[in-house]
């Protein structure tokens, strides 16, 4: 199960860098006014932040579930040994 996890993260993260960098470099190319690119850069940088924040809350939500279920093991366990 451990290793199937592992998996799905990397791939989240490799999905998540190359949006990073495809939107970066979208933005880079376009032909737009100076003023307009940066305000596209500060748009973007913020929805990055707030995805980076997402997938923070995910991670510390999925913890906080797989030590509970850790937690009810051992009840479980400690149980079966008396």
């Amino acid at each position: 199960m451990s290793s199937n996890n592992c998996r799905c993260s990397g791939v989240g993260s490799a999905l998540f860098t190359g949006l990073a960098i495809g939107a970066v470099l979208g933005i880079l190319l376009a032909p737009k006014s100076g003023k307009e690119t940066r305000n596209d850069l500060v748009d973007k940088g913020e929805r990055f932040m707030e995805m980076g924040k997402e997938s923070v809350s995910d991670v510390v939500e999925k913890t906080k579930d797989l030590a509970e279920a850790g937690k009810k093991k051992i009840e479980e366990l400690k149980a079966a040994v008396k």
